[in-house]
């Protein structure tokens, strides 16, 4: 069976409404099947070009309608070619179901990822940081060039979805961009949180990939030697701005500190004790957690040298 589609718009005559109005009507054809469903506005028969299936003239109603007709007439066919790019079998019906089915934006993967970042966004200096933000952003940038890359698409609904998707993304991710494996890893975690999300809104009823696994590779942390440390702090650098980044990572190597932990210290963190000692009291960014750290000479070195630096703000 081929499945060449045509697409017809007519008024349902037979329903005719006290202010003369019919509804608008659509009808699918893919192959031999064949599926109608209303485009919920209304038309007078008089004005309706039946061989068109437009109104005729160019009244601003005229105009209005025919725009909503023709926006309809464009997703049925950027639905119908999107299904055919990813080679799925699919009837009238199951066209229909998906043209409907994503009227609205969230019925679309990368649409309802970029909802997900928009709520994200809302939380970032509250209880996410703008680190997260940004790499969820580069994930979905990466899902958008793989649909156009592989499908020339700008969007996917999630009822097109199917198992080879996810091996052709990680494919493209490993091979067409190059990225390591944790990296690969992390963007198709990002999109299947986007599913996971859009199955408890019943927006679809199962995971396609839920028997796929992800691979990763452990993360090896390195350390870096006494040795290796005096040495950078021995070096003098001629560049300020490098003098200023060796300064906060042997700092942020005496404390403990993650650079963003650094970054947000005040000098309201720093606290002197009763036996004269110095310590920073703050919280990580990441967890949330209390951290108690004693000041030691080097690091309380580095303070006093960029204190006139900055303010206490």
């Amino acid at each position: 069976m081929t499945n060449e589609l045509k697409v017809l718009f007519y008024l349902k005559k037979n329903q005719r409404k006290k202010n003369g109005l019919c509804p608008i009507m659509g009808r699918i054809h893919v192959g031999k099947t064949m599926a109608q469903f209303s485009l919920k506005i209304d038309a007078d028969v008089e004005l309706w070009d039946a061989k068109a299936g437009r109104l005729k003239g160019k009244s601003v109603f005229a105009n209005d309608i025919n725009k909503k007709i023709e926006k309809v007439n464009l997703l049925i066919y950027t639905r119908y070619n999107e299904e055919k790019r990813i080679g799925k079998d699919f009837t009238a019906t199951d066209l229909k179901v998906i043209v409907q089915g994503i009227a609205e934006a969230q019925d679309s993967l990368c649409a309802y990822m970029a909802k997900m970042n928009e709520k994200l966004a809302a939380r970032v200096g509250k209880d996410r940081a703008l680190s997260t933000l940004t790499s969820y952003k580069h994930y979905h940038s990466l899902l958008v060039a793989f649909l156009q890359t592989k499908y020339k698409l700008k969007d996917i609904s999630f009822k097109a979805l199917k198992y080879s998707f996810i091996e052709e993304y990680v494919h493209y991710l490993r091979v067409t961009r190059k990225l390591a494996i944790n990296t690969t890893s992390f963007a198709v975690c990002r999109m299947r949180e986007a599913i996971s999300e859009a199955i408890d809104e019943g927006i679809i009823g199962k995971d396609p990939f839920f028997s796929y696994e992800l691979e990763s590779s452990e993360i090896k942390h390195r350390n870096i030697s006494r040795k290796d440390l005096e040495k950078i702090m021995a070096e003098n650098f001629d560049n300020e701005t490098t003098a200023i980044v060796r300064d906060m990572f042997v700092f942020s190597t005496f404390c403990g500190l993650a650079y963003i932990d650094v970054k947000n210290l005040t000098y309201e963190n720093i606290v002197k004790q009763e036996d004269g000692s110095y310590w920073i009291m703050t919280h990580r960014q990441k967890t949330g957690s209390a951290s108690n750290i004693r000041l030691m000479e080097i690091p309380l070195s580095l303070i006093e040298k960029y204190r006139s630096h900055t303010s206490a703000s």
